[in-house]
């Protein structure tokens, strides 16, 4: 069967709410200026952000495309709403509150002109945790650096030190079609597991897992973060879940 035609474009995605005056303001123009990016979109759980970015003049952009929810979706369902609504058959799902420069597009795009079956999902070889109160950095997923992860191999992943920093990070890069196997839920079933959740879907559905050594970027780590304010939930989900596949 000989292998479909891939658009190689590019959408970068980004869940928000809140965001604009600490985060987005300064990452907002570098997707925007990059040649590679054929969309930027905006999910808004609230629409405070967008307020922001039609007041700086943004929304005049032609790549640039704003929704607001209806309601208040949680981070799994905004997440979702990204990969529906992007036009493009490539996401890069971007959290609000981190930091990714022009070389992460640049890699991103090298890395999907080599998937030609369109069933690879990238994220970060190097995941640079920040904390933003102290300023102090570390990388707790360094040793997944290079990884192909897949069904014959996840669940020996799930025993290595370090694997919920990986599978449970929230910044990756989807094949569009990859929302199709993503079912809708409730916040409260997902809370902070959303990114190991969505990671499990996917292997499930037959795709792959590449650790790119090329991708970096800065995570965040702060006190308005989604994960620090339901932190016990989540802990809670993450280890009675069984994430095997």
């Amino acid at each position: 069967m000989p292998i479909r035609s891939i658009n190689m474009s590019l959408t970068i995605a980004i869940p928000t709410m809140d965001r604009w005056d600490k985060f987005l303001k300064n990452q907002l123009p570098i997707y925007l200026d990059h040649p590679g990016v054929d969309c930027v979109l905006i999910s808004d759980e609230n629409g405070n952000d967008i307020e922001s970015i039609c007041n700086e003049g943004y929304d005049t952009r032609a790549k640039l495309r704003l929704y607001q929810n209806e309601t208040v979706l949680g981070v799994y369902g905004n997440k979702r709403q990204c990969l529906l609504k992007a036009p493009t058959d490539y996401v890069a799902v971007l959290d609000s509150d981190n930091y990714f420069d022009s070389a992460y597009i640049d890699h991103v795009l090298e890395c999907i002109k080599k998937d030609p079956t369109n069933k690879t999902v990238y994220c970060a070889g190097v995941n640079e945790r920040l904390f933003i109160d102290t300023g102090v950095t570390e990388n707790r997923t360094k040793h997944f650096s290079g990884m192909r992860i897949n069904r014959d191999n996840w669940n020996q992943v799930l025993e290595t030190p370090g694997w919920n920093f990986l599978l449970n990070d929230g910044n990756a890069v989807w094949p569009k079609s990859y929302v199709s196997k993503m079912p809708d839920l409730p916040e409260e079933r997902v809370v902070g597991t959303d990114s190991i959740l969505a990671m499990r879907y996917a292997i499930q559905a037959g795709y792959t897992l590449s650790v790119e050594p090329g991708l970096h970027y800065i995570h965040t780590v702060h006190d308005g973060s989604h994960w620090t304010q339901n932190e016990r939930a989540s802990n809670r989900l993450l280890g009675m879940m069984n994430w095997k596949v």
